[in-house]
């Protein structure tokens, strides 16, 4: 997909309108909040520089803290983000084509500047915002025992699927879907295109051989 002139310029705002899809996905008390709706494909690539990614990030920041309070709530930590990541590799690995995708549109200098400042300050800057969220309301908990308890919890929505994209928002899931099924079918079809030339190859050489070899010339017999 080309994006030119005016979508260009918009792509940085589409990206914060994908972070702030992220902050209502990871913020606990937007559970009921409807979930982001996008006008064009545009929007959908600005957020999905954002999400699923920044997510993860926060989630495996929440299980490195948490981690502190005991092996029990570690390791049920680790096994909710490790889930997580395989529930969501195949839209981890698309949203990084899609951040290189836009990457690569930008030839002026200073626009791709300004887009590599988003991805490289402003972006984290939100996962550690959210972040900070989290451990306040850890570090409030009078007790070691409290602090594990709130952590389980956090981990336990996780393995409810609550921090998954598919559930926060479907519609950048099926836009993802969308192109991972696009770039399937063009391999596939380019796959048989392949299969296609070297078959008819094949065949030409599976009917020579039932042929057999050629007949050899007979020799004149000596009188």
């Amino acid at each position: 997909m080309k994006l030119r002139g005016k979508i260009l310029r918009r792509l940085p705002a589409c990206a914060f309108a994908g972070a702030a899809c992220l902050w209502m996905v990871l913020d606990t008390t937007a559970a009921l909040a409807q979930p982001p709706q996008y006008k064009n494909d545009a929007e959908l690539m600005g957020a999905a520089i954002a999400s699923p990614e920044g997510v993860g990030e926060v989630l495996a920041r929440l299980v490195q803290k948490c981690g502190l309070y005991g092996a029990s709530t570690r390791d049920h930590g680790n096994s909710a983000l490790r889930a997580w990541q395989a529930r969501h590799r195949d839209y981890l690995a698309e949203g990084r084509r899609v951040r290189a995708e836009l990457q690569a549109t930008y030839t002026d200098s200073q626009a791709r500047e300004r887009f590599d400042e988003l991805l490289r300050t402003q972006l984290p800057m939100l996962v550690e915002r959210q972040f900070v969220v989290y451990s306040r309301s850890i570090d409030d908990q009078p007790t070691e025992s409290a602090k594990a308890d709130l952590c389980d919890g956090y981990f336990s929505a996780v393995d409810d699927l609550q921090f998954d994209l598919k559930v926060n928002d479907p519609a950048l899931a099926a836009f993802f879907d969308r192109r991972i099924s696009a770039r399937g079918a063009a391999r596939g079809a380019a796959r048989g295109a392949d299969d296609g030339g070297s078959g008819t190859a094949n065949a030409v050489s599976a009917a020579g051989d039932a042929a057999g070899p050629p007949a050899a010339t007979s020799a004149p017999v000596a009188r």
